[in-house]
């Protein structure tokens, strides 16, 4: 009986599916920043078996005061000038910690940097940048290569949308449904001159136009004066007892029109729930209101 146990054991055994291989985890790279005092919170450092984990300090150390808790189970530590490498032999359990404490070698506050090492099953820090100060010089300009490198990112995120082949212009009218079989319509808008005048702005051409689902009125604007000009509300008032009609927006072709030069301004009326050929009034007002553009007479 015990021989046929150990031959169902060894068959059963055998059965056994193969534990599926570990999911390599994700290398990182990224900025740690030394708390300013004793209280606050130790950073952590996700390490791996086998994998290199390398700590780049901003200022020199003192190589031979690394203390690292359960130093046997690293199969590799090194230490120079200004970098830590570490490498661990096996995985840490789930929930164990192991500290590490680096001392600068300058011996101004803080003297020293402390670490919990962890491991997770999803990443592990390949490479850490390991800053002394939150405001120093240091910081400050990996923080400003971080953010260039996020605007540059997102420059290339929009070039790559803009060559994807989404239509602008009439095409653009055309696959975003702005345009039906009643067309587009456009008239002069009438300016007041006196309005025109008070506020040093000139008027080059006031245009409105009306399609069956959209409507809007654009002014191409000079600026005249010595101090840059921004519209940031329009008012359109109706005929009759001068019910003000609600704008969805004002857009500009620049952030705003400065002394000297020619900017247009678009205005969003929505959808036309009124007649063709109602008139209105339209007033573009900057913030302090005291330079407005009044166009007495917009046909939509």
């Amino acid at each position: 009986m015990p021989r046929l146990a150990a031959i169902v054991f060894l068959l059963l055994g055998a059965a056994v599916p193969a534990q599926p291989a570990p999911v390599p985890r994700e290398p990182q790279e990224r900025r740690v920043v030394l708390p300013d005092s004793a209280t606050g919170a130790v950073p952590e450092l996700r390490v791996a078996a086998g994998v290199v984990t390398l700590l780049l300090f901003d200022t020199p150390l003192d190589r031979g005061s690394v203390e690292l808790e359960g130093r046997a189970r690293f199969q590799f530590v090194d230490t120079g000038e200004r970098m830590l490498a570490l490498v661990p032999a096996t995985d840490l359990r789930t929930g164990e910690q192991l500290g590490l404490r680096v001392r600068f070698a300058d011996g101004a506050s803080p003297d020293s940097a402390v670490f919990v090492l962890v491991s997770q099953p999803s990443v592990v820090d390949a490479r850490v940048r390991v800053f002394r100060r939150a405001q120093s010089l240091a910081v400050l300009q990996a923080e400003l290569a971080e953010a260039r490198a996020q605007l540059e990112a997102q420059r290339v995120e929009l070039a790559r949308l803009r060559s994807s082949g989404e239509a602008g212009g009439p095409a653009g009218f055309a696959l975003a449904g702005l345009l039906d079989s009643s067309g587009v319509r456009a008239l002069d808008a009438v300016v007041d001159s006196s309005t025109q005048v008070a506020s040093a702005l000139g008027v080059q051409a006031a245009l409105s136009f009306r399609a069956g689902l959209w409507g809007a009125v654009s002014i191409t604007v000079r600026n005249d004066g010595r101090e840059p000009w921004t519209p940031l509300e329009a008012r359109l008032t109706g005929p009759g007892k001068g019910a003000r009609t609600r704008v969805l927006g004002v857009h500009m072709s620049q952030s705003r029109v400065g002394p000297g030069e020619v900017g247009v301004v678009a205005v969003d009326v929505g959808a036309p729930t009124w007649k063709k050929g109602t008139v209105f009034s339209l007033e573009l007002v900057d913030a302090s209101g005291a330079r407005r553009l009044v166009f007495p007479r917009v046909v939509l």
